[in-house]
């Protein structure tokens, strides 16, 4: 009998394409394992859910969804996000007791090595594992140091300590207590509750768009180092589409954005045009492929060097 993972994610509507390219990746990177995915439904259309657990389905995985409680994040602000980012708090509140552990993965993700590794991983007593925000800017906002910060695109929760300590309802306060001085309000409302009962996981397990940035400019103050930054790089098993990059996108030179549209062409939403190719975006993505060249560039150099010293 084979292994299940469990595997939850938050979307809405506009978002679903992208959770199914997540999934159908994970599926494919995780072969031996049966994979039951947990969906909060944001006001997901009843079609595309049909579409969604059709594909899952046919792949030999699960799919178990669940209709957010509007109470939960009532009082907070949704304007720039959405409610999805704080259901990823509040999993604790739908997934069953029976189920004792799960990760949560970002829907602008594509997963490229098997789950297995990170499923088993020992949390050593912590609720939570994570891995440290590349970028050294949002720590600011809570008064942490960057190594003490992590990013909230792929997590590996104990359930059982977020319900017996109630975590989830210590994160929504913070948020609404201290919203008004987040960059990111969920993800800084849980580097604020869950300060110091995190564990680091390894950086191919959430493999940041920062990452291009911190090796060449901020790597001092990371705690990763730069052979880690080097392999997770080259090698990442969960690529996280962090920022404005996204390989949904013609304005796009992420260096996995070709590997994210093989996959995509592989569901059932393959041949969607680009949501962003007007002229206008069209005519600056000409313009910025010269402008781009020095940044694909250094990252050969750097695979160079890195596979040199292997």
């Amino acid at each position: 009998m084979s292994t299940e993972i469990h595997v939850a994610a938050c979307c809405d509507e506009n978002y679903v394409a992208y959770a199914g390219v997540m999934m159908h990746s994970a599926i494919q990177a995780t072969p031996g394992a049966t994979l039951h995915f947990h969906l909060i439904n944001c006001s997901i259309r009843d079609e595309s859910v049909d579409t969604l657990r059709t594909m899952l389905e046919a792949m030999g995985a699960r799919l178990t969804t669940y209709t957010p409680d509007a109470s939960l994040y009532e009082g907070l602000p949704t304007l720039r996000y959405g409610e999805a980012v704080y259901q990823r708090i509040n999993l604790p509140e739908y997934i069953p007791e029976s189920i004792d552990k799960i990760i949560y993965i970002d829907s602008d993700t594509l997963v490229l090595q098997s789950l297995m590794e990170l499923w088993t991983i020992d949390l050593q007593g912590n609720s939570t594992g994570a891995v440290e925000n590349l970028s050294p800017k949002a720590c600011q906002d809570i008064g942490v140091d960057r190594t003490e910060y992590f990013n909230s695109g792929v997590l590996v929760m104990d359930l059982n300590q977020w319900r017996q300590r109630r975590l989830h309802r210590q994160v929504t306060d913070y948020a609404r207590e201290n919203a008004a001085g987040l960059r990111f309000v969920d993800q800084c409302s849980l580097n604020a509750v869950l300060q110091g009962d995190w564990l680091r996981l390894p950086l191919k397990w959430n493999q940041q768009s920062d990452i291009y940035k911190v090796i060449v400019k901020y790597q001092e103050g990371c705690s990763y180092s730069v052979d880690e930054m080097q392999s997770a790089m080259l090698e990442p098993a969960i690529v996280h589409f962090t920022g404005k990059m996204k390989p949904w996108k013609l304005y796009c030179f992420h260096p996995f954005k070709s590997c994210y549209r093989k996959v995509l062409a592989q569901t059932p939403w393959a041949g969607q045009p680009y949501p962003d190719a007007d002229f206008n975006t069209r005519l600056r993505f000409l313009f910025a492929l010269r402008r781009h060249w020095k940044f694909h560039a250094r990252r050969q150099q750097l695979a160079d060097r890195f596979q040199g010293k292997s």
